[in-house]
């Protein structure tokens, strides 16, 4: 099974999630893509997807947004999957679990996903530019991300 993680990142902490998730699909068996939604081509050659992006600016990343917009056909005919980092995150509770599948359902209703995983995202504050009025932190459960993926794993194959 060929399997595409399609990822969107500003500070590379969603890349680093979408890399983790590929490797415990590997670790089952599948054939893995890890690549940038801006770089990724012919969703077509693939059996499943996951696509990764933070929530920024109270949206899923536009990236993300564009790519599943414009691979809807292809990403229609095989299991997909989303996941999402965001401050929201930072405390696991059913208000903001609720939240940020709001924020996701400008592409949960163009693609139906077979499953959506939500973690705490990483913030670290740049030494040029603006500055986000958060802490800095990592809030990135990878036990709960490695467990997200290895629980994926049967979803894609159906």
């Amino acid at each position: 099974m060929k399997v595409l993680i399609g990822y969107a990142t500003v500070y590379g902490s969603t890349k680093e999630v979408a890399e983790k998730v590929g490797e415990v699909l590997e670790s089952k068996g599948m054939e893995v893509d890890v690549v940038s939604v801006t770089d990724a081509s012919d969703v077509s050659t693939y059996d499943a997807a996951v696509i990764g992006a933070p929530v920024m600016k109270f949206s899923f990343l536009r990236p993300a947004r564009k790519f599943v917009k414009n691979n809807k056909d292809a990403l229609s005919k095989i299991p997909v999957a989303y996941f999402s980092l965001g401050f929201a995150m930072m405390e696991d509770t059913q208000d903001r679990r609720e939240t940020m599948m709001r924020k996701l359902k400008v592409v949960t209703r163009r693609v139906e996903p077979v499953d959506v995983g939500l973690f705490g995202g990483r913030y670290i504050k740049p030494e040029k530019g603006f500055a986000l009025p958060f802490p800095e932190g990592d809030w990135r459960d990878w036990d709960k991300i490695t467990a997200w993926a290895e629980g994926l794993a049967g979803k894609l194959m159906k």
